[in-house]
């Protein structure tokens, strides 16, 4: 690899994964640099009282929006590390499979209409 995109990465307070590094055919090439969050990023605030706005007691409404939640934060942490396979994730990614995870697909149904494509 080129050593000057490995200062530029490492400049940036990156680091490469050597595993990741290909040259391909055409003689082109890539690689896979992962880069720390932001000391202010919101991850590593204090979690303080959970904001809960849907706020629910005991009950059979709660047993139930439990389990959606439990369905879409397991979506949202497979949507971020691509299922399981990359660890070193982004927790914005998280987030916004979360909110997907939670409320469906920014369509006007939710669905994602991945058949409609042709």
């Amino acid at each position: 690899m080129d050593q000057s995109i490995t200062k530029l990465v490492e400049d940036a307070g990156g680091t490469i994964d050597k595993d990741s590094v290909m040259e391909l055919p055409d003689g082109s090439g890539c690689f896979t640099a992962s880069f720390p969050l932001p000391k202010d990023h919101w991850i590593y605030q204090p979690a303080g009282e959970p904001p809960a706005p849907w706020r629910l007691g005991e009950g059979e409404r709660r047993d139930i929006a439990a389990m959606q939640i439990e369905e879409a934060c397991k979506y949202a942490v497979r949507g971020a590390t691509m299922s399981g396979k990359e660890m070193d994730f982004d927790p914005d990614a998280m987030v916004q499979n979360m909110k997907v995870g939670m409320l469906g697909y920014w369509t006007h149904d939710g669905f994602s209409h991945l058949d409609d494509i042709k």
